[in-house]
């Protein structure tokens, strides 16, 4: 009977009922998907057994000017060496990420594919701390040279259905190794993304000029896990680390300060290459929270709003003998009915859009309550929470009616006013400060893309280089200039702007090594004509196989401590990543070498063939043609490669794909939040509105026009989302400023944004008001005066 007395209640204020039920689904599935999104970070790589055992070896280089640069990579030599020292260490090994292409012979052809991110050498220690499952093979066959293990999906990949183990894959078109295992595909949630594991011996053979015994060789990409045998000595292994240190690094010592990494830090720890910081994790779990209780809000006030309708009901059950706790329990078994059927909405919301926004944000979100059942305890939590959140303050309400004041319909909510307009002003609040964070998040995402770099970043092409023979590089680089819409090339290792830390300490002339790290940009003599930077002083270098010749920019002059670039010129300096003294012909203007999180850095520009690993087209235009020219000389002067391109100012633009995530998140949930307050507002303009119909007639009769009624019915409302506004300004203000503090280029926060939200909420506000308020006004007084 309760039941049924619930429903039918329910159907008989259809369009409340059904604002409830759609609100709050809206605010679960935002919910459900935010907390999708953050288990999913907080469950990357924990899935190994033995994860807390589990460290990346990292060292911070501690400049002599008092800055510290954390790298996540190491030396070659580190992984055996701590493993041989420490015993500790119960396993260690070194996984070293490099751009392969791959030839696989099949029927009739050679397939040929070019893995740049997905293969790496390693050991067979890799397998031992990692969780992997083994289908075939053993780890040890990676301790051997010119074996190779695959994922299962990379073994379908390349051979089908056909049985790899024991066939033949060749690398670099120089080098054949063997299927000697294959692996299980790796899940979602972890940050080792490989499918293709070379055996480390192999990477002598294909990699041979390299500082395989210097400590101070390190590359990000290379880097060495180790897993201790127990986790209580860490804090026993990092105090060893400075007397190692000194050991291999002698003077030094104090620059390279090793320490480990635990596995749980590395997909939050933005200084050594994480994905995502934690604090915006902090930042979803707040923007969830939000969700709901904007939902929660939207309830209780359509409840509060709906409940004066139900004065006499509640005084004829009094009457006849209900308590004040039957009543309210009867009306917080109606909020479950409606929390029950918004969870149900809720659910297949968040199963639909789910998928579509994970590939909006590049994160897998996957709704399932089925198979999840972390999932399916959060939803009942999530349940339960909001049954208590949402029902307590209107059934309470209702519960207090006197039931004599009831049966004459006297409304008697002590503060009900009040409380509900604080609820409006916060929700619209929330609102207020998701629409300002979103516009300053773009705003900065803009900034950083658009910036004017020192440099020419429009119409460059990247392509790689296979090798780097002369003859092969200088016919590409001519006959890509004999193309009409070809206006230069170059061939350089990293690109002028780049997330690539190449350099190490210099001297200048017969000083002692100065305090602060010079970068290094090696590349030919066409650099900086084909990336348009300026030369401000001095001459270019003549063209050069190996380190003759210097370019360095202003900064580093600055740096140096010399007055002008001008007392650069013709002085000798030492690059210590290259062992190799060569003489500054030149000056040029300060561009930014690396991402806009930094300031601009001290460089070098020199020679070294050996090393260049791409070459930079600058085009006249863009033209789908020109780009099929460049594919077919490329792939005739390398026809044993693959060829891919990508152009310099979208590579840029990936090095902010953290901030395109927070971007997309604020744009996704401030749209929501906004959209789930106007469902609230359209809901107690339409109560407030009826409860007025008769002020509505007689004000018409007395010669009031449509617009002043409207204006009249609209003002309450907007006074309510204009205090919102004055709420949210100072709090969004706060909150975007330090944000902004990450950055060493910034926009400034400027009063027009607040004022364009502002502007853009009282317009939605009146928007969602004006549309009953303009139907009331309209209505025949004749009839709003006879309205019961």
């Amino acid at each position: 009977m309760k039941l049924k007395f619930t429903l039918r209640v329910l159907s008989r204020n259809k369009l409340f009922t059904f604002l409830n039920i759609f609100g709050l689904a809206l605010g679960m599935a935002g919910g459900i998907i935010v907390f999708q999104l953050v288990k999913y970070h907080l469950s990357v790589d924990t899935y190994h057994k033995n994860a807390e055992r589990i460290y990346r070896a990292v060292v911070d280089l501690h400049l002599g000017d008092g800055s510290i640069e954390h790298e996540r990579g190491s030396s070659f030599i580190l992984h055996n060496t701590l493993k041989k020292e420490f015993s500790a260490v119960e396993h260690a090994a070194y996984l070293a990420h490099r751009p392969l292409t791959i030839a696989v012979a099949a029927k009739n052809k050679v397939n040929k594919y070019l893995e740049k991110e997905s293969a790496a050498f390693t050991n067979a220690d890799y397998f031992r701390i990692f969780d992997y499952d083994w289908k075939v093979g053993k780890p040890e066959v990676l301790d051997n040279p010119n074996n190779v293990v695959l994922t299962e999906r990379y073994a379908k990949k390349y051979f089908g259905t056909e049985n790899p183990i024991g066939k033949s894959i060749k690398l670099e078109n120089k080098q054949e190794v063997v299927i000697a295992g294959i692996v299980g595909n790796y899940p979602d949630n972890t940050d080792l993304k490989t499918d293709v594991f070379v055996s480390l011996p192999t990477i002598k053979t294909l990699v041979p000029n390299y500082g395989y015994e210097d400590w101070g060789w390190i590359e990000t990409s290379r880097e060495t896990f180790v897993m201790l045998r127990s986790a209580d000595l860490k804090n026993d292994f990092n105090k060893q680390m400075p007397a190692f240190s000194k050991r291999y690094h002698g003077a030094d010592s104090e620059i390279f300060r090793y320490h480990l990494q635990d596995l749980s830090d590395i997909h939050f720890n933005i200084d050594y290459g994480g994905k995502i910081k934690k604090s915006t994790i902090n930042l979803l779990l707040i923007i969830g929270v939000l969700m709901v209780v904007i939902a929660c809000i939207n309830f209780i006030n359509l409840s509060t709003a709906l409940s004066f309708k139900r004065y006499k009901e509640v005084g004829v059950r009094k009457t006849l003998g209900s308590s004040k706790w039957q009543i309210f329990w009867q009306f917080i078994s109606e909020t479950a009915i409606v929390a029950t059927l918004s969870v149900v909405l809720a659910v297949q919301i968040a199963f639909f859009a789910g998928p579509l926004l994970g590939q909006w944000l590049k994160t897998p979100i996957n709704v399932n309550v089925f198979n999840d059942l972390k999932l399916v305890g959060f939803i009942v939590l999530l349940l339960i929470a909001i049954i208590f959140i949402a029902g307590f303050y209107p059934a309470t309400v209702i519960a207090s009616f006197n039931p004599l004041k009831a049966l004459k319909n006297i409304a008697e909510v002590p503060g009900k006013f009040t409380l509900r307009k604080s609820l409006v002003v916060t929700q619209f609040s929330i609102a207020c400060i998701l629409i300002a964070v979103s516009i300053i998040v773009v705003l900065q995402l803009d900034y950083l893309k658009n910036k004017d770099l020192g440099l020419n970043k429009d119409l460059i092409l990247h392509v790689n280089i296979p090798n780097t023979e002369s003859n092969s590089m200088n016919a590409f680089k001519n006959q890509l200039l004999q193309q009409a819409d070809i206006e230069n090339v170059s061939f350089f290792r990293t690109a002028p702007t780049s997330q690539s830390g190449n350099g190490g300490s210099i001297k200048f002339e017969n000083r002692d090594w100065e305090k602060f790290i010079g970068r290094s940009k090696t590349a030919d003599a066409a650099y900086i004509d084909t990336y348009g930077i300026k030369l401000v002083s001095g001459r270019k270098p003549i063209a050069s196989d190996t380190l003759r010749e210097l370019l360095v920019n202003e900064k580093m002059v600055k740096d140096l401590g010399l007055k002008s670039p001008e007392e650069a010129l013709n002085k000798r300096l030492l690059v210590g990543d290259f062992s190799k003294i060569g003489v500054i012909v030149g000056v040029v203007a300060d561009f930014n070498n690396t991402d806009l999180y930094s300031g601009i850095e001290p460089t070098i520009i020199f020679s070294s063939q050996a090393h260049y690993r791409q070459a930079a087209i600058k085009l006249k235009t863009y033209n789908a043609a020109t780009i099929q020219n460049i594919a077919g000389i490329w792939e005739k002067l390398y026809p044993d490669n693959v060829f891919e391109y990508s152009f310099f100012k979208e590579d840029i633009a990936r090095f902010y794909e953290r901030e395109e995530l927070i971007s997309n998140l604020t744009k996704t949930f401030a749209a929501l939040s906004v959209f789930i307050s106007c469902l609230g507002l359209f809901g107690l303009a339409t109560f407030s509105i009826k409860q007025r119909t008769k002020e509505i007639g007689i004000r018409k009769v007395l010669g009031a026009s449509v617009v002043s009624i409207t204006t009249l019915l609209s003002l309450d409302f907007l006074k309510l989302v204009a205090v919102a506004i004055v709420v949210a300004v100072p709090i969004a203000y706060y909150f975007m400023a330090e944000w902004l503090q990450g950055f060493a280029y910034r926009v400034s926060i400027e009063w027009w944004v607040f004022a364009a939200t502002g502007i853009a909420l009282i317009l939605i506000a009146l928007l969602t008001i004006s549309f009953q308020a303009i139907k009331a006004a309209l209505v025949n007084p004749v009839k709003s005066l006879k309205s019961e």
